[in-house]
């Protein structure tokens, strides 16, 4: 299970992209800024043994959530939602 309580948050992702990975599920959670939506985090997972530029994109599953602690909170229950068929 994921937890990502007390290793980050909001502050470090301000900074840098965090990666992490439970079992086979392989995860990143970094800061996105578009024009449209303007500050998002972007979760993406994906299954197996590979590093994210070892992986290609089309084996990615992606979704972005509210830049905030509540978003992150968030962004880690989809994540845990994702180990099932693992």
């Amino acid at each position: 299970m994921i937890d990502l309580s007390g290793i980050m948050g909001i502050p470090l992702l301000r900074k840098s992209r965090f990666t992490g990975s439970d079992g086979l599920l392989r995860y990143v959670l970094e800061r996105q800024n578009s024009e449209e939506e303007g500050e998002r985090l972007a979760a993406v997972f994906w299954k197996g043994e590979a590093c994210s530029d070892a992986t290609p994109d089309e084996d990615k599953t992606a979704r972005t959530f509210p830049f905030t602690e509540e978003g992150l909170r968030e962004a880690q229950e989809w994540l845990n939602g994702q180990t099932g068929d693992l």
